[in-house]
């Protein structure tokens, strides 16, 4: 197992020594000859102690086994009591996207029922409406506080209403509940949602999550039985199907269209999909109409009696190469249950490709993490050959298995190992100062509780970069993107393995250092109110999208920010007609008014995800949310038919959907339940008490072997 090799690894020359000295090492009984125990034996003794937490270790973190567990729930009777159909209209114009989620259950049961359903959406999706349509009729749904509409939904529930309750559980998960679903008859749930679109590297990019990786819980996660679903392989269950019709404004290039997940048929100006098994992300990209010689792009819009202006600013080039500097690279790396399959098969490539990628001026140290960390040395090494191979054997090493805390390995990463005072009080010299550190945290970010990992990321980044690869076909992209922005870096995402090369090629290449920093933004007449707050770092190739609500006197804009070491200024003047725009990627003013609120909503969400207060913003959420009619973690869109449809004397059975595992994900192909807790502790002390009962086997076979050779010599 990869355990022994990390541990090997661990183990300093005296350690090893000590094992080498306990071959021929005389007892302090004498007249009798020493009992040689065999050399491998002691050595397999010696490496799964040190698994046992708390054992001495240089690389092995000294904490209890992961308390947590995998939210895998395995349905009882027929996987399809309630089947779902989905389909997409989208409507992308310019930077945003209009969306229509059609969700369709169908009741396979002749019994009455109510369908539970936990599903992705982008994470910077903004669902502003819900509409029920029964039969022939068409129930528009209303948004209330979470707590009025889950009593609004409960009531029509047990009266006997066909109802319908969508709720937040994460920023990109939902849950949506259809209570009374006549048997073999079906109700369809329709959501508007508004998407902001990508630009990366003059590419425009859109990223629907279809499902999700079974999540990982301990005891920081909250609201745990929410994240709770049945998961299936298309071999055991149909699972959901989903059909896509995608429209863009404008798509100068239709051949520039293109999806690496899924293949589809081209139309005049978009795409369509028919009958998409949903285990995976469907990732669209186009090429984006921008002027190359144009930093700033903007768009201004009137409404309800309020002014608005998207910009969307490209970094400047660098100047010059300037000197390099010596990288220290860290890669943390998931290798628990939930890696099985396409995803550690990527993981393992992409470390092989970026620790070919140094050279001997670097340093390199790696953490795998399960229930526990393992790293390969005690601090980062320079990346000589011997280095070098000693990763790669660490890296092929690793196989997916156990529970997912994260914890212990990033704050692991993190961390920087300063001496203590010298004499004269002072700090000593340190090395690492003049080297540009990099944490790179490569995982499927399947877990449960990640706003305590974004607060314990910022608390000790300290002068670390921390950049987030998103490996597999449907990571938590939400958390791989805030854990990027808490680390002052970037993330990307691998699908498999055969899409390495792109992504660590960008990660390390061209976002080694942000090109611009310190940015801001002043107005010279008039105020602003800008989102996201603060403005973070731009990257080469990935420019800033932001929104801003201005005054009516504010005719321009200046940015400044820190460029090559030096000054940068850029001065934007607004058409003073708001109905003008300087880019092609314009949108309606209703949409550009409803992104402000939603990014306004995700700034006050992040100040209050790093405040002692974890309701200091939550009026404030609820009062935007409410006037605009968007899902938060405090409101909620519920709709319920007029009439009841079950009779009073006709039970109610709930049935969850299953979702389809993600493609390429084998966590439910083996014997045991990947992430459960203790599973890995079980196989390791089940394997120590099968040596040790061997160890003492032997040591009285020789025990006895020395008892007859003395009485034959006492003879």
């Amino acid at each position: 197992m990869h355990h022994t090799h990390t541990s090997e690894l661990a183990l300093d020359s005296t350690q090893d020594q000590r094992l080498n000295d306990l071959d021929g090492r005389k007892s302090g009984n004498p007249g009798r000859p020493p009992a040689t125990i065999p050399l491998w034996l002691c050595r397999i003794v010696l490496i799964l102690i040190l698994q046992i937490p708390g054992s001495p270790s240089i690389a092995l973190a000294e904490q209890a086994p992961g308390s947590g567990s995998l939210i895998l729930h395995t349905p009882q009777g027929n996987l399809e009591s309630v089947m779902l159909d989905a389909s997409i209209e989208l409507q992308v114009q310019g930077l945003l996207a209009d969306m229509s989620l059609t969700q369709t259950f169908r009741n396979t049961t002749g019994q009455w029922v109510e369908g539970r359903y936990l599903f992705p959406l982008p994470p910077d999706a903004a669902v502003r409406g819900i509409s029920m349509r029964v039969g022939e009729r068409v129930i528009r749904g209303v948004i209330q506080t979470r707590a009025d509409a889950q009593s609004t939904y409960d009531s029509a529930r047990s009266a006997g209403h066909i109802a319908s309750l969508v709720e937040q559980q994460r920023p990109n998960l939902f849950t949506m509940r259809v209570a009374n679903i006549p048997p073999g008859e079906h109700v369809s749930v329709q959501l508007d949602v508004m998407l902001p679109v990508t630009v990366v590297e003059q590419q425009m990019q859109l990223r629907l999550p279809t499902t999700l990786t079974p999540r990982y819980t301990n005891q920081a996660t909250p609201d745990t039985p929410d994240l709770a679903s049945p998961f299936a392989l298309p071999a055991e269950a149909r699972g959901p199907r989903l059909d896509v019709s995608v429209s863009i404004s404008p798509l100068p290039d239709p051949a520039s269209l293109s999806s690496v997940t899924v293949p589809f048929q081209r139309s005049e100006n978009g795409l369509q999909i028919h009958g998409m098994l949903m285990n995976r992300d469907l990732v669209l990209t186009w090429q984006a109409p921008l002027e190359n010689s144009t930093n700033i792009h903007a768009f201004t819009a009137r409404h309800a009696g309020e002014r608005y202006v998207q910009l969307l600013v490209n970094p400047p080039a660098r100047t010059s190469p300037g000197k390099r500097m010596v990288r220290e690279l860290v890669i943390v790396v998931d290798k628990s249950g939930s890696m099985a399959g396409v995803s550690m098969k990527a993981a393992i490539e992409a470390l092989n490709f970026a620790i070919d990628g140094l050279t001997a001026h670097d340093y390199l140290n790696l953490v795998a993490f399960d229930d526990r960390h393992f790293s390969l040395f005690a601090d980062a090494r320079q990346a000589t050959d011997a280095v070098k191979q000693q990763a790669r054997r660490f890296a092929n090493h690793l196989t997916a298995d156990g529970g997912t805390e994260m914890g212990s390995a990033l704050d692991f990463a993190l961390r920087r190992n300063l001496p203590a005072l010298t004499d004269s009080g002072m700090p000593p010299h340190d090395e690492t100062a003049d080297r540009l550190r990099q944490v790179v945290f490569m995982t499927d970010g399947s877990v449960g509780y990640e706003d305590q990992l974004l607060a314990e990321i910022r608390h000790n980044l300290g002068e670390s970069r921390l950049f987030t690869v998103g490996i597999g076909p449907a990571p938590n992209s939400w958390f791989l993107q805030k854990a990027a922005e808490a680390g002052r870096g970037v993330s990307v995402s691998i699908i498999d393995e055969h899409d390495v090369a792109r992504g660590i090629t960008e990660l390390l290449a061209g976002l080694i250092q942000p090109v611009l920093t310190d940015i801001a933004i002043q107005y010279p007449q008039g105020v602003g109110e800008i989102y996201p707050r603060p403005l973070p770092d731009l990257y080469a190739g990935r420019p800033g999208s932001w929104v801003a609500r201005l005054s009516r006197d504010v005719s321009e804009i200046i940015i400044t920010g820190k460029h090559d070491g030096k000054r940068w200024r850029e001065q934007l003047s607004l058409p003073a007609d708001d109905a003008e725009s300087t880019s092609a990627l314009s949108n309606s003013a209703p949409a550009l008014a409803m992104h402000w609120t939603r990014r306004k909503i995700d700034s006050l969400m992040d100040e209050q995800r790093y405040a002692a207060d974890d309701s200091l913003n939550k009026q404030a959420i609820t009062r935007l949310a409410l006037e605009v009619g968007l899902i938060t973690p405090y409101t909620s869109l519920v709709a319920r038919e007029q009439h009841p449809r079950r009779p009073g004397n006709q039970p109610l059975a709930t049935h969850r959907v299953t979702n389809l595992i993600p493609e390429g994900n084998r966590m439910l192909t083996v014997g045991m339940p990947r992430g459960a807790t203790g599973v890995d502790m079980l196989i390791r002390l089940s394997l120590l008490l099968s040596v040790v009962g061997l160890l003492l086997l032997t040591l009285s076979r020789v025990g006895l072997h020395q008892g007859a050779c003395t009485g034959s010599r006492a003879r």
